[in-house]
């Protein structure tokens, strides 16, 4: 039998359509979606993803909530509707694709908060995800205004959520849990599903709606 193709130290036992050969179970599941981009319709990667998102939606889900709570109580819903547009917006970007961390999200999210700050600071470049962000809110926020500071604080409440789930010993758990979390309780038309716009306001549901 070949060596693994991505460690060369282990047998090669599952075939890996990223790398062209045979890798080992341990590297095939420490690196996919990390260092290795899979495609998404790789069994491997499609059996690990839907089980992850599907063990922590409700976590996440929970935390959500905790963390949402203040916000409706102070009669803040508009907020929570945007946090729950740049999930949708981050869940819109990796539907289609394998590769991402919860760095490059926490990167994303602190370049937004940066743009939408007292004083907006104007950066060069960003990443393909901050790009999709800044772009997918600024078309959200032309239909749905709030003041710059009400957007400030939803994305201090989205990287308090962030920094609450998120682990750096596990690369992929906030998005697991947030992915499976849009999967899992919010609510939207099967067009908005299919489309490649996501900008109309998602509605969260709980198992009880």
């Amino acid at each position: 039998m070949s060596l693994c193709v991505y460690c060369s130290k282990r047998t090669g036992k599952r075939s890996c359509p990223a790398l062209g050969g045979m890798i080992c179970p341990s590297c095939c599941g420490q690196h996919r979606g990390i260092e290795i981009s899979c495609p998404i319709s790789c069994k491997y990667f499609k059996a690990h993803e839907g089980y992850q998102r599907v063990r922590l939606a409700e976590e996440f889900h929970a935390l959500w909530m905790a963390k949402t709570e203040p916000l409706y109580k102070a009669g803040k819903e508009r907020l929570i509707d945007l946090i729950a547009m740049v999930e949708m917006l981050i869940y819109q970007f990796y539907r289609e694709r394998a590769l991402g961390t919860d760095s490059e999200v926490l990167e994303a999210l602190e370049f937004l908060q940066r743009r939408f700050g007292p004083v907006m600071v104007v950066e060069a470049g960003g990443t393909a995800l901050a790009t999709h962000l800044w772009n997918g809110l600024q078309e959200f926020l032309e239909k749905e205004p709030l003041p710059s500071e009400a957007v400030s604080e939803a994305l201090a409440k989205s990287l308090e959520i962030f920094r609450a789930y998120a682990n750096p010993a596990q690369p992929r758990k906030y998005l697991h849990g947030m992915l499976g979390h849009v999967e899992r309780f919010f609510k939207l038309p099967d067009e908005l599903r299919e489309s490649p716009s996501l900008i109309a306001t998602p509605h969260i549901v709980t198992p009880e709606s």
